[in-house]
């Protein structure tokens, strides 16, 4: 399987972006107001839509779920300790578990998976995409909240407690308990919030692109010193080190190997563009978040390749 012809357009919309920028067609209030609507309209109406319209998982799969979702966390872990030994501090350890544990794999892992394996990977795919976006993702951001400089503890659990019930998470909360409950979306309402969710992908790789003509215009002197260090582990843990523990766990478990293939897959996606959009809108390394997605998404291409070719 070649990652190339899926990831092209990933890359193709960010170079939109960042070359609007440089012609002085967009700015930073334009990424501004692309970040908001992707964030709280066209993220959650994308996963709300998907999840809605995926198989619902059986009981049969709560191994399966449960195992990914330790895999994922323990990845947050390794990377705030990891951060604490570089000697990154509250806000980069977050920032590098947010990217390292939440994957491009609503848009791109699925579509590869149905590529390889037929549509009968449906449902599990849909139960693993969703407890990332809603357990994963939402722990990762309340952790980044809560750890802004200066703030009190009060505050800290407010924005914890925000970051666990951000706009995208409950999107893919509400998606997938209209799956499982067999309800589905009303007609009326499946149509709008389908055009919403199919904005999403462009209008946040365009943002992303936008912030990046900025980031790269920065002379690398102003840039922190340890971003080189937070960067390569971001990415490194996101496409070596999770992907080799997602197999080895699931190996341990003594896993069907179609199950195995699919869960390791999924864990090699690149950083998703929503670890971007959710730093952004924190207000809390959005700089390297749009580095650790582009980096990972190039990287990935080579992991991802090798990993569909296991199966």
């Amino acid at each position: 399987m070649d990652a190339l012809p899926i990831t092209l357009p990933i890359f193709a919309l960010i170079g939109l972006g960042w070359l609007g920028t440089r012609l002085s067609l967009f700015d930073e209030a334009v990424a501004n107001g692309l970040g908001r609507f992707v964030f709280w309209l066209a993220f959650p109406a994308l996963l709300l839509s998907s999840m809605a319209k995926a198989p619902a998982p059986d009981a049969a799969m709560a191994g399966t779920i449960g195992l990914w979702l330790a895999v994922l966390l323990g990845v947050q872990v390794l990377a705030r300790l990891a951060g604490m030994g570089l000697g990154l501090d509250g806000p980069a350890r977050n920032g590098v578990a947010l990217a390292a544990s939440c994957g491009n794999t609503a848009f791109l892992g699925t579509a590869i998976l149905v590529s390889l394996m037929g549509s009968a990977i449906l449902p599990l795919a849909a139960a693993l995409v969703a407890v990332e976006n809603i357990v994963v993702v939402g722990l990762a951001v309340a952790a980044l909240k809560a750890s802004a400089p200066g703030t009190t503890r009060t505050a800290a659990l407010k924005a914890a407690l925000g970051g666990l019930v951000n706009p995208v998470s409950m999107g893919a909360l509400i998606g997938f308990v209209l799956a499982v409950s067999g309800l589905g979306l009303a007609p009326a309402l499946a149509r709008p919030i389908e055009m919403l969710g199919a904005a999403a992908s462009p209008a946040g790789l365009v943002s992303l692109g936008i912030v990046m003509a900025g980031v790269l215009a920065t002379p690398s002197i102003e840039r922190p010193a340890k971003a080189n260090a937070e960067l390569a582990l971001a990415i490194g843990l996101k496409t070596v080190a999770l992907p080799l523990g997602m197999w080895a766990a699931f190996t341990l478990a003594g896993a069907d190997p179609q199950v195995r293939l699919a869960a390791t897959l999924l864990a090699a996606c690149p950083s998703a563009v929503n670890v971007f959009i959710q730093a952004r809108q924190a207000g809390i390394w959005a700089g390297p978040a749009a580095l650790a997605v582009i980096g990972s998404t190039l990287v990935s291409l080579v992991g991802l390749t090798l990993v569909a070719g296991l199966g």
